[in-house]
């Protein structure tokens, strides 16, 4: 139930979670309890008829019923940011990243084809919806009222699908294929390892209960070292010893790229000489014994996609630093915290 356009919707979310981290919303314990109180199957919209002048900047101004209904669009398609909406500062940087779009918007035409690609997202939309099986202890919903719920309109929302992909398009017409593969070539990241692997795990899997102490599983590793360099065979040590399901039937082989581990064991994986047995490595899953077999870089169509979408991101975030001039901003709630902060 996803129509934006899945690179943009990336984007999107990284900059929505910038501004929520730089706000004071993206971390601490409030945060968490007020997302976890936040049922997402039921949203709460904000109204959107106020023609209250929020923000005014170069070349227009935004009024509190437009911003509402981004708000309510956006939290439609991401309910776990509903419950950090609520912080002024955190709507501040929402409005920069809305008046981008807007001015993206005017500068991409050919209508005819947005138009016919917002036609085919909303029936895809509204398919994905009536398919959906209705929710535990309620009667099914036409796309029409799920929206109502939410604070959206049809044509709402085909305006907003329709705008995204220009702003899409705007960025991805940006993005040169020669950019992309300089990006790749002069970056560390993008490895790929493959090494074998034994875990002696402290905790179990399943339960978090302590399953032999710290003492206990550096033994345990220290005897798994051992018995490798003396020459026994990782596919006979890790059936017998490991503590990761994933891999110890397959002599403890695993094959991916460092940024995915836990940062111990990718240190690790990345400084190992090639093919020697390592001393007992402590990560938060208990001490790893491993060997690795071989270093390379993840192939170029493989991570193309993954580059593209952070160039998009970084073009996105100067736009809005570059062209984004706010003159104005005076947003619900910008009192009540500077009051909260004088006290």
């Amino acid at each position: 139930m996803r129509p934006i356009k899945r690179r943009l919707a990336t984007a999107m979310s990284a900059l929505l979670a910038v501004s929520l981290f730089a706000a004071g919303c993206g971390s601490g314990d409030d945060g968490k309890d007020q997302a976890n109180e936040q049922d997402p199957s039921k949203p709460n919209p904000l109204p959107t008829t106020s023609k209250k002048v929020v923000a005014e900047y170069e070349g227009g101004k935004v009024r509190e019923g437009e911003l509402n209904l981004y708000l309510n669009i956006m939290s439609f398609f991401q309910p776990q940011i509903a419950p950090m909406l609520d912080n002024a500062e955190a709507k501040k940087e929402i409005v920069k990243q809305y008046i981008a779009e807007r001015l993206i918007v005017e500068k991409v035409k050919d209508d005819k084809k947005y138009d016919k690609a917002a036609d085919k997202a909303l029936k895809d939309f509204e398919e994905q919806l009536k398919q959906a099986p209705a929710q535990e202890g309620e009667e099914k919903k036409d796309p029409e009222e799920v929206l109502k719920e939410s604070g959206i309109k049809k044509d709402e929302l085909r305006t907003f699908l329709k705008n995204n992909n220009k702003v899409s398009d705007y960025f991805e017409d940006k993005v040169k294929e020669k950019d992309l593969k300089k990006e790749y070539e002069k970056s560390d990241a993008y490895q790929s390892i493959t090494l074998n692997h034994v875990l002696i795990s402290t905790k179990d899997p399943q339960t978090q209960e302590e399953k032999r102490s710290d003492k206990e599983a550096k033994k345990r590793a220290e005897k798994v070292q051992q018995q490798l360099e003396d020459g026994a065979k990782f596919k006979e040590v890790a059936k017998k010893y490991s503590d990761d399901p994933g891999s110890k039937d397959g002599a403890g082989e695993i094959e991916g790229s460092p940024d995915q581990w836990d940062p111990a064991f990718a240190e690790a994986a990345q400084d190992l000489p090639l093919d020697e047995i390592s001393d007992p490595i402590k990560s938060q899953f208990g001490y790893h014994v491993m060997k690795v077999k071989e270093r390379g870089k993840q192939p170029y169509d493989e991570v193309k996609d993954q580059i593209k979408e952070k160039k998009i991101q970084e073009m996105y975030q100067k736009f809005i630093e570059d062209e984004v001039e706010v003159k104005k901003m005076d947003l619900p709630g910008d009192e009540d915290e500077k009051k909260s902060e004088e006290k």
